[in-house]
Protein backbone atom coordinates (compact mmCIF):
# COMPACT_ATOMS: atom_id res chain seq x y z
CA UNK A 1 0.00 0.00 0.00
CA UNK A 2 1.47 3.33 -1.11
CA UNK A 3 1.31 6.43 1.07
CA UNK A 4 1.50 10.08 0.08
CA UNK A 5 1.93 13.21 2.17
CA UNK A 6 0.10 16.17 0.69
CA UNK A 7 1.00 19.79 1.48
CA UNK A 8 -0.73 23.11 0.90
CA UNK A 9 -0.19 24.50 -2.58
CA UNK A 10 -1.83 26.36 -5.44
CA UNK A 11 -2.29 24.47 -8.69
CA UNK A 12 -1.63 26.32 -11.91
CA UNK A 13 -1.20 25.28 -15.53
CA UNK A 14 -2.92 23.20 -18.22
CA UNK A 15 -4.24 19.70 -17.49
CA UNK A 16 -5.38 17.00 -19.88
CA UNK A 17 -8.36 15.06 -18.53
CA UNK A 18 -8.62 11.31 -19.29
CA UNK A 19 -11.47 9.88 -21.38
CA UNK A 20 -14.80 9.31 -19.68
CA UNK A 21 -14.84 5.71 -18.57
CA UNK A 22 -18.66 5.73 -18.56
CA UNK A 23 -18.62 6.56 -22.28
CA UNK A 24 -15.75 4.14 -22.86
CA UNK A 25 -17.59 1.22 -21.25
CA UNK A 26 -20.62 1.65 -23.48
CA UNK A 27 -18.64 2.27 -26.66
CA UNK A 28 -16.41 -0.76 -26.05
CA UNK A 29 -19.37 -3.07 -25.47
CA UNK A 30 -21.33 -1.76 -28.46
CA UNK A 31 -18.28 -2.05 -30.72
CA UNK A 32 -17.51 -5.56 -29.48
CA UNK A 33 -21.07 -6.77 -30.13
CA UNK A 34 -21.30 -4.99 -33.47
CA UNK A 35 -20.56 -5.92 -37.06
CA UNK A 36 -17.39 -4.11 -38.08
CA UNK A 37 -14.19 -2.74 -36.51
CA UNK A 38 -14.37 0.58 -34.70
CA UNK A 39 -11.65 2.99 -33.59
CA UNK A 40 -12.32 4.69 -30.23
CA UNK A 41 -10.25 7.87 -29.97
CA UNK A 42 -9.00 9.63 -26.85
CA UNK A 43 -7.08 6.93 -24.96
CA UNK A 44 -3.61 8.19 -24.20
CA UNK A 45 -1.91 5.46 -22.13
CA UNK A 46 -2.06 4.28 -19.44
CA UNK A 47 -5.62 2.97 -19.53
CA UNK A 48 -7.34 3.10 -16.14
CA UNK A 49 -8.29 -0.09 -14.26
CA UNK A 50 -12.03 0.36 -14.92
CA UNK A 51 -11.59 0.69 -18.67
CA UNK A 52 -9.21 -2.29 -18.63
CA UNK A 53 -11.94 -4.28 -16.86
CA UNK A 54 -14.30 -3.68 -19.78
CA UNK A 55 -11.52 -4.47 -22.27
CA UNK A 56 -11.02 -7.77 -20.42
CA UNK A 57 -14.75 -8.42 -20.68
CA UNK A 58 -15.17 -7.83 -24.40
CA UNK A 59 -11.99 -9.79 -25.05
CA UNK A 60 -13.46 -12.72 -23.11
CA UNK A 61 -16.55 -12.41 -25.33
CA UNK A 62 -14.27 -12.91 -28.34
CA UNK A 63 -13.51 -9.35 -29.48
CA UNK A 64 -9.98 -8.04 -29.92
CA UNK A 65 -8.86 -4.66 -28.57
CA UNK A 66 -5.57 -2.99 -29.44
CA UNK A 67 -4.23 0.27 -27.96
CA UNK A 68 -2.39 2.26 -30.63
CA UNK A 69 -1.92 5.97 -31.39
CA UNK A 70 -4.05 7.06 -28.41
CA UNK A 71 -6.98 4.95 -29.60
CA UNK A 72 -8.61 1.60 -28.87
CA UNK A 73 -9.03 -0.46 -32.04
CA UNK A 74 -11.94 -2.85 -31.52
CA UNK A 75 -12.68 -5.84 -33.75
CA UNK A 76 -16.10 -7.34 -32.91
CA UNK A 77 -16.61 -10.75 -31.36
CA UNK A 78 -17.90 -13.16 -34.02
CA UNK A 79 -21.21 -14.74 -33.18
CA UNK A 80 -21.02 -18.35 -32.07
CA UNK A 81 -23.63 -20.77 -30.68
CA UNK A 82 -24.08 -20.79 -26.88
CA UNK A 83 -21.22 -22.45 -25.01
CA UNK A 84 -21.32 -23.67 -21.42
CA UNK A 85 -17.53 -23.89 -21.08
CA UNK A 86 -16.63 -20.80 -18.95
CA UNK A 87 -14.09 -18.22 -20.03
CA UNK A 88 -12.12 -16.22 -17.45
CA UNK A 89 -12.59 -12.49 -17.05
CA UNK A 90 -10.86 -10.14 -14.57
CA UNK A 91 -13.03 -7.11 -13.70
CA UNK A 92 -10.86 -5.68 -10.87
CA UNK A 93 -13.14 -3.42 -8.78
CA UNK A 94 -15.35 -2.11 -11.58
CA UNK A 95 -19.07 -2.45 -10.83
CA UNK A 96 -20.07 -0.89 -14.16
CA UNK A 97 -18.11 -3.46 -16.14
CA UNK A 98 -19.49 -6.41 -14.16
CA UNK A 99 -23.09 -5.21 -14.28
CA UNK A 100 -22.98 -4.41 -18.00
CA UNK A 101 -21.09 -7.53 -19.01
CA UNK A 102 -23.44 -10.01 -17.30
CA UNK A 103 -26.30 -9.35 -19.80
CA UNK A 104 -23.84 -9.38 -22.72
CA UNK A 105 -22.59 -12.86 -21.82
CA UNK A 106 -26.19 -14.04 -21.38
CA UNK A 107 -27.15 -12.64 -24.79
CA UNK A 108 -24.28 -14.58 -26.37
CA UNK A 109 -24.95 -17.66 -24.23
CA UNK A 110 -21.31 -17.64 -23.19
CA UNK A 111 -20.45 -19.01 -19.75
CA UNK A 112 -17.99 -16.88 -17.78
CA UNK A 113 -16.10 -16.79 -14.50
CA UNK A 114 -15.52 -13.23 -13.31
CA UNK A 115 -12.71 -12.64 -10.79
CA UNK A 116 -12.69 -9.43 -8.77
CA UNK A 117 -11.61 -7.47 -5.73
CA UNK A 118 -13.46 -8.03 -2.47
CA UNK A 119 -14.85 -4.49 -2.57
CA UNK A 120 -16.64 -5.24 -5.84
CA UNK A 121 -17.83 -8.64 -4.65
CA UNK A 122 -19.56 -6.86 -1.76
CA UNK A 123 -21.52 -4.57 -4.07
CA UNK A 124 -25.10 -5.62 -4.90
CA UNK A 125 -26.17 -7.62 -7.95
CA UNK A 126 -29.64 -8.47 -6.68
CA UNK A 127 -31.33 -6.49 -9.46
CA UNK A 128 -30.48 -9.38 -11.78
CA UNK A 129 -32.16 -12.03 -9.60
CA UNK A 130 -35.57 -12.03 -11.38
CA UNK A 131 -33.84 -12.14 -14.79
CA UNK A 132 -31.61 -15.05 -13.81
CA UNK A 133 -34.58 -16.97 -12.41
CA UNK A 134 -36.58 -16.38 -15.60
CA UNK A 135 -33.71 -17.69 -17.72
CA UNK A 136 -32.99 -20.57 -15.34
CA UNK A 137 -29.39 -19.39 -15.47
CA UNK A 138 -26.65 -20.64 -13.18
CA UNK A 139 -25.21 -17.87 -11.03
CA UNK A 140 -22.68 -18.66 -8.31
CA UNK A 141 -20.98 -16.13 -6.04
CA UNK A 142 -17.87 -17.34 -4.18
CA UNK A 143 -16.08 -15.01 -1.71
CA UNK A 144 -12.30 -14.87 -1.55
CA UNK A 145 -10.74 -17.54 0.65
CA UNK A 146 -7.21 -18.70 1.47
CA UNK A 147 -5.64 -16.50 -1.18
CA UNK A 148 -8.21 -17.26 -3.88
CA UNK A 149 -9.93 -14.29 -5.51
CA UNK A 150 -13.65 -13.65 -5.19
CA UNK A 151 -15.57 -14.97 -8.20
CA UNK A 152 -18.97 -14.74 -9.85
CA UNK A 153 -19.75 -17.61 -12.26
CA UNK A 154 -22.51 -17.29 -14.84
CA UNK A 155 -24.00 -19.69 -17.37
CA UNK A 156 -27.20 -19.27 -19.36
CA UNK A 157 -28.76 -17.90 -22.53
CA UNK A 158 -30.98 -14.83 -22.93
CA UNK A 159 -32.90 -15.00 -26.21
CA UNK A 160 -34.79 -12.06 -27.66
CA UNK A 161 -37.99 -11.49 -25.74
CA UNK A 162 -39.64 -9.29 -23.12
CA UNK A 163 -37.76 -8.52 -19.92
CA UNK A 164 -37.80 -6.11 -17.00
CA UNK A 165 -35.33 -4.71 -14.46
CA UNK A 166 -35.62 -2.61 -11.30
CA UNK A 167 -34.47 0.90 -12.18
CA UNK A 168 -34.16 2.12 -8.59
CA UNK A 169 -30.89 0.34 -7.73
CA UNK A 170 -28.42 1.45 -10.42
CA UNK A 171 -28.74 2.53 -14.04
CA UNK A 172 -25.85 0.17 -14.86
CA UNK A 173 -28.15 -2.86 -14.75
CA UNK A 174 -30.57 -1.31 -17.23
CA UNK A 175 -27.77 -0.01 -19.45
CA UNK A 176 -26.22 -3.45 -19.72
CA UNK A 177 -29.55 -5.02 -20.57
CA UNK A 178 -30.41 -2.39 -23.19
CA UNK A 179 -27.14 -2.97 -25.02
CA UNK A 180 -27.36 -6.76 -24.75
CA UNK A 181 -30.99 -6.96 -25.88
CA UNK A 182 -30.27 -4.70 -28.84
CA UNK A 183 -28.01 -7.57 -29.99
CA UNK A 184 -30.33 -10.40 -28.90
CA UNK A 185 -31.08 -13.37 -31.14
CA UNK A 186 -33.92 -15.82 -31.37
CA UNK A 187 -33.58 -19.57 -30.86
CA UNK A 188 -32.36 -20.02 -34.43
CA UNK A 189 -29.50 -17.56 -33.92
CA UNK A 190 -31.04 -14.78 -36.04
CA UNK A 191 -31.05 -11.15 -34.78
CA UNK A 192 -34.47 -10.29 -33.33
CA UNK A 193 -36.37 -7.51 -31.59
CA UNK A 194 -36.75 -7.34 -27.81
CA UNK A 195 -38.33 -5.17 -25.14
CA UNK A 196 -37.14 -4.07 -21.71
CA UNK A 197 -39.22 -2.46 -19.02
CA UNK A 198 -37.18 -0.44 -16.53
CA UNK A 199 -39.36 -0.19 -13.46
CA UNK A 200 -39.35 3.34 -12.00
CA UNK A 201 -37.95 5.23 -10.30
CA UNK A 202 -34.92 5.24 -12.62
CA UNK A 203 -31.87 6.47 -10.70
CA UNK A 204 -28.94 8.21 -12.40
CA UNK A 205 -31.09 8.81 -15.47
CA UNK A 206 -28.32 10.77 -17.26
CA UNK A 207 -26.24 7.58 -17.43
CA UNK A 208 -29.15 5.70 -18.99
CA UNK A 209 -29.56 8.53 -21.49
CA UNK A 210 -25.84 8.22 -22.27
CA UNK A 211 -26.42 4.55 -23.08
CA UNK A 212 -29.31 5.39 -25.41
CA UNK A 213 -27.26 8.08 -27.16
CA UNK A 214 -24.31 5.73 -27.66
CA UNK A 215 -26.64 3.04 -29.01
CA UNK A 216 -28.01 5.54 -31.51
CA UNK A 217 -24.45 6.30 -32.64
CA UNK A 218 -23.99 2.59 -33.34
CA UNK A 219 -27.09 2.40 -35.50
CA UNK A 220 -29.67 1.18 -32.98
CA UNK A 221 -33.17 2.62 -32.78
CA UNK A 222 -34.77 2.54 -29.35
CA UNK A 223 -38.28 3.76 -28.64
CA UNK A 224 -39.35 4.57 -25.09
CA UNK A 225 -42.84 4.80 -23.63
CA UNK A 226 -43.75 6.87 -20.60
CA UNK A 227 -43.95 3.80 -18.37
CA UNK A 228 -40.27 2.91 -18.91
CA UNK A 229 -40.85 0.35 -21.66
CA UNK A 230 -38.06 0.30 -24.25
CA UNK A 231 -38.51 -1.39 -27.64
CA UNK A 232 -35.24 -2.50 -29.24
CA UNK A 233 -34.49 -3.67 -32.75
CA UNK A 234 -31.30 -4.97 -34.38
CA UNK A 235 -29.08 -2.20 -35.76
CA UNK A 236 -30.55 -0.77 -38.97
CA UNK A 237 -27.88 1.85 -39.69
CA UNK A 238 -24.13 1.55 -40.14
CA UNK A 239 -21.97 1.60 -37.04
CA UNK A 240 -19.25 4.28 -36.95
CA UNK A 241 -15.79 3.45 -38.20
CA UNK A 242 -14.44 5.64 -35.43
CA UNK A 243 -15.77 7.46 -32.40
CA UNK A 244 -14.33 10.14 -30.13
CA UNK A 245 -14.64 9.48 -26.39
CA UNK A 246 -14.90 12.80 -24.56
CA UNK A 247 -12.88 13.80 -21.49
CA UNK A 248 -14.39 12.77 -18.16
CA UNK A 249 -16.36 15.56 -16.47
CA UNK A 250 -16.31 13.82 -13.08
CA UNK A 251 -12.50 13.91 -13.18
CA UNK A 252 -12.49 17.45 -14.57
CA UNK A 253 -14.63 18.46 -11.59
CA UNK A 254 -11.68 17.87 -9.25
CA UNK A 255 -9.60 20.64 -10.83
CA UNK A 256 -12.63 22.87 -11.46
CA UNK A 257 -13.43 22.71 -7.75
CA UNK A 258 -9.75 23.30 -6.90
CA UNK A 259 -10.05 26.47 -8.96
CA UNK A 260 -13.09 27.49 -6.92
CA UNK A 261 -10.86 27.29 -3.86
CA UNK A 262 -7.93 29.31 -5.21
CA UNK A 263 -6.15 27.33 -7.93
CA UNK A 264 -5.92 28.22 -11.62
CA UNK A 265 -6.01 25.13 -13.85
CA UNK A 266 -7.05 25.20 -17.51
CA UNK A 267 -8.64 22.00 -18.81
CA UNK A 268 -7.23 21.29 -22.26
CA UNK A 269 -9.63 20.50 -25.12
CA UNK A 270 -12.68 21.11 -22.92
CA UNK A 271 -15.27 23.87 -23.02
CA UNK A 272 -18.33 24.81 -21.02
CA UNK A 273 -21.55 23.40 -22.50
CA UNK A 274 -23.52 26.10 -24.28
CA UNK A 275 -27.10 26.96 -23.38
CA UNK A 276 -29.33 24.17 -24.66
CA UNK A 277 -26.35 21.99 -25.52
CA UNK A 278 -26.60 18.39 -24.32
CA UNK A 279 -23.61 16.45 -23.03
CA UNK A 280 -23.62 12.66 -22.90
CA UNK A 281 -22.22 12.99 -19.37
CA UNK A 282 -24.54 14.16 -16.62
CA UNK A 283 -21.49 15.26 -14.63
CA UNK A 284 -20.99 18.11 -17.11
CA UNK A 285 -23.48 19.80 -14.81
CA UNK A 286 -20.51 20.71 -12.60
CA UNK A 287 -20.03 23.83 -14.75
CA UNK A 288 -23.53 25.20 -14.08
CA UNK A 289 -23.28 24.32 -10.38
CA UNK A 290 -20.04 26.24 -9.98
CA UNK A 291 -21.59 29.12 -11.89
CA UNK A 292 -24.39 29.10 -9.28
CA UNK A 293 -21.71 29.42 -6.60
CA UNK A 294 -20.45 32.60 -8.23
CA UNK A 295 -17.58 31.36 -10.36
CA UNK A 296 -16.58 32.82 -13.69
CA UNK A 297 -16.64 30.38 -16.61
CA UNK A 298 -14.37 31.10 -19.56
CA UNK A 299 -13.67 29.15 -22.74
CA UNK A 300 -10.09 30.05 -23.66
CA UNK A 301 -8.07 28.96 -26.71
CA UNK A 302 -6.15 26.60 -24.39
CA UNK A 303 -9.30 25.15 -22.84
CA UNK A 304 -11.80 25.67 -20.04
CA UNK A 305 -11.01 27.93 -17.07
CA UNK A 306 -13.22 28.35 -14.02
CA UNK A 307 -12.12 31.02 -11.59
CA UNK A 308 -13.23 32.86 -8.47
CA UNK A 309 -11.58 36.08 -7.24
CA UNK A 310 -11.86 35.01 -3.61
CA UNK A 311 -13.03 31.93 -1.74
CA UNK A 312 -15.05 34.21 0.51
CA UNK A 313 -17.21 35.10 -2.47
CA UNK A 314 -18.39 31.53 -3.01
CA UNK A 315 -22.14 31.20 -2.59
CA UNK A 316 -23.68 28.22 -0.79
CA UNK A 317 -25.23 25.50 -2.93
CA UNK A 318 -28.41 23.46 -2.79
CA UNK A 319 -28.33 20.51 -5.16
CA UNK A 320 -29.88 17.07 -5.62
CA UNK A 321 -26.99 14.67 -6.30
CA UNK A 322 -29.11 11.60 -7.07
CA UNK A 323 -28.19 11.75 -10.75
CA UNK A 324 -24.63 13.03 -10.20
CA UNK A 325 -23.36 11.00 -7.22
CA UNK A 326 -19.70 11.12 -8.29
CA UNK A 327 -19.71 14.91 -7.89
CA UNK A 328 -21.01 14.88 -4.32
CA UNK A 329 -17.69 14.49 -2.38
CA UNK A 330 -15.78 17.18 -4.26
CA UNK A 331 -18.81 19.49 -4.15
CA UNK A 332 -19.06 18.96 -0.39
CA UNK A 333 -15.41 19.98 -0.03
CA UNK A 334 -15.99 23.08 -2.15
CA UNK A 335 -19.00 24.01 -0.02
CA UNK A 336 -16.75 24.16 3.07
CA UNK A 337 -15.40 27.38 1.51
CA UNK A 338 -18.82 28.89 0.66
CA UNK A 339 -20.44 31.53 2.86
CA UNK A 340 -23.41 29.86 4.54
CA UNK A 341 -25.22 26.52 4.62
CA UNK A 342 -25.08 24.23 1.62
CA UNK A 343 -27.38 21.23 1.23
CA UNK A 344 -26.63 18.16 -0.88
CA UNK A 345 -29.55 15.74 -1.17
CA UNK A 346 -29.78 12.36 -2.91
CA UNK A 347 -26.48 11.23 -1.40
CA UNK A 348 -27.64 7.97 0.17
CA UNK A 349 -26.39 5.92 -2.79
CA UNK A 350 -22.84 6.96 -1.93
CA UNK A 351 -22.92 4.26 0.75
CA UNK A 352 -22.62 1.49 -1.88
CA UNK A 353 -19.66 2.78 -3.87
CA UNK A 354 -16.07 1.50 -3.60
CA UNK A 355 -16.44 2.27 0.10
CA UNK A 356 -19.18 3.91 2.16
CA UNK A 357 -18.36 7.14 0.38
CA UNK A 358 -20.95 9.18 2.29
CA UNK A 359 -19.47 8.22 5.65
CA UNK A 360 -15.95 8.73 4.30
CA UNK A 361 -16.75 12.22 3.04
CA UNK A 362 -18.41 13.17 6.33
CA UNK A 363 -15.61 11.74 8.49
CA UNK A 364 -12.71 13.15 6.50
CA UNK A 365 -14.18 16.63 6.10
CA UNK A 366 -14.94 16.68 9.82
CA UNK A 367 -11.36 15.69 10.64
CA UNK A 368 -10.16 18.50 8.39
CA UNK A 369 -12.07 20.91 10.61
CA UNK A 370 -15.20 21.42 8.52
CA UNK A 371 -18.70 21.53 9.93
CA UNK A 372 -20.63 18.77 8.19
CA UNK A 373 -23.81 16.87 9.06
CA UNK A 374 -25.58 13.84 7.63
CA UNK A 375 -29.34 14.33 7.86
CA UNK A 376 -31.60 11.98 9.77
CA UNK A 377 -32.96 10.69 6.46
CA UNK A 378 -29.49 9.38 5.55
CA UNK A 379 -29.86 11.03 2.17
CA UNK A 380 -28.83 14.61 2.96
CA UNK A 381 -25.43 16.17 3.60
CA UNK A 382 -25.24 19.68 5.06
CA UNK A 383 -22.08 21.73 4.96
CA UNK A 384 -21.40 25.09 6.61
CA UNK A 385 -18.69 27.54 5.60
CA UNK A 386 -16.41 29.20 5.03
CA UNK A 387 -14.10 27.08 7.19
CA UNK A 388 -10.32 27.14 7.49
CA UNK A 389 -9.10 23.58 7.02
CA UNK A 390 -6.40 22.21 9.30
CA UNK A 391 -5.04 18.76 8.34
CA UNK A 392 -2.22 17.31 10.39
CA UNK A 393 -3.47 13.72 10.45
CA UNK A 394 -3.11 10.39 8.65
CA UNK A 395 -6.02 8.70 6.89
CA UNK A 396 -6.75 5.76 4.62
CA UNK A 397 -8.18 6.06 1.10
CA UNK A 398 -10.39 3.02 1.79
CA UNK A 399 -9.67 1.66 -1.68
CA UNK A 400 -11.65 4.52 -3.22
CA UNK A 401 -10.25 6.61 -6.06
CA UNK A 402 -12.63 9.48 -5.27
CA UNK A 403 -11.28 9.66 -1.72
CA UNK A 404 -7.73 10.06 -3.06
CA UNK A 405 -8.79 12.97 -5.25
CA UNK A 406 -10.87 14.49 -2.46
CA UNK A 407 -8.03 14.51 0.05
CA UNK A 408 -5.39 15.65 -2.45
CA UNK A 409 -7.61 18.62 -3.27
CA UNK A 410 -8.46 19.34 0.36
CA UNK A 411 -4.76 19.35 1.31
CA UNK A 412 -4.20 22.32 -1.00
CA UNK A 413 -5.98 24.46 1.61
CA UNK A 414 -4.78 22.80 4.80
CA UNK A 415 -2.60 24.50 7.41
CA UNK A 416 -0.78 21.22 8.07
CA UNK A 417 0.03 18.25 5.76
CA UNK A 418 -2.35 15.36 5.19
CA UNK A 419 -0.97 11.80 5.02
CA UNK A 420 -3.02 9.39 2.95
CA UNK A 421 -2.45 5.64 2.68
CA UNK A 422 -3.68 3.63 -0.30
CA UNK A 423 -3.18 6.32 -2.93
CA UNK A 424 -2.81 3.63 -5.61
CA UNK A 425 -6.63 3.39 -5.54
CA UNK A 426 -6.64 6.34 -7.95
CA UNK A 427 -5.54 3.97 -10.74
CA UNK A 428 -9.12 2.75 -10.89
CA UNK A 429 -10.17 5.82 -12.87
CA UNK A 430 -7.11 8.03 -13.50
CA UNK A 431 -3.64 6.44 -13.30
CA UNK A 432 -2.01 9.77 -14.17
CA UNK A 433 -3.83 11.89 -11.59
CA UNK A 434 -1.00 12.26 -9.08
CA UNK A 435 1.58 12.98 -11.79
CA UNK A 436 -0.74 15.66 -13.24
CA UNK A 437 -1.37 17.06 -9.75
CA UNK A 438 2.36 17.41 -9.13
CA UNK A 439 3.04 18.86 -12.58
CA UNK A 440 0.52 21.58 -11.77
CA UNK A 441 2.34 22.46 -8.56
CA UNK A 442 0.77 20.07 -6.08
CA UNK A 443 3.19 19.04 -3.34
CA UNK A 444 3.17 15.34 -2.52
CA UNK A 445 5.99 13.24 -1.11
Amino acid sequence: MATGTFHAARLKGVATIPPAKSEAHRALLLAALGWKPCRLNGFAPPVCDDTQAMINGVTALGATVELADDALLVTPAPYAPPNAEPVACEVHACAAALRMLIPAFLARGRAVRFTMEDALFARPLAAFDPLLQKLNATFTRTPSHNGRRATVELSGFMPAGTYEIDGSLSSQFASGLLIALAHARDDTGAPASATLRVKPPIVSRPYLDMTLAQMQRFGHTVSERDDGLFALSPAAASAPAELDVAPDWSQAAVFLCANAMGSSVILAKMSAPKAGEHSLQGDARIVSLLREMGLRIRNLPEGLLVSCPSRAELLPLTVNCADIPDLAPILALTCTQAAGESTLTGVGRLRVKECDRLEATYTLLTRLGARVEIGADGDTLRVWGPTALDGGFAADARGDHRVVMLMATAALLCRRPVVLAGIEAVHKSWPGFLATYQALGGEMI
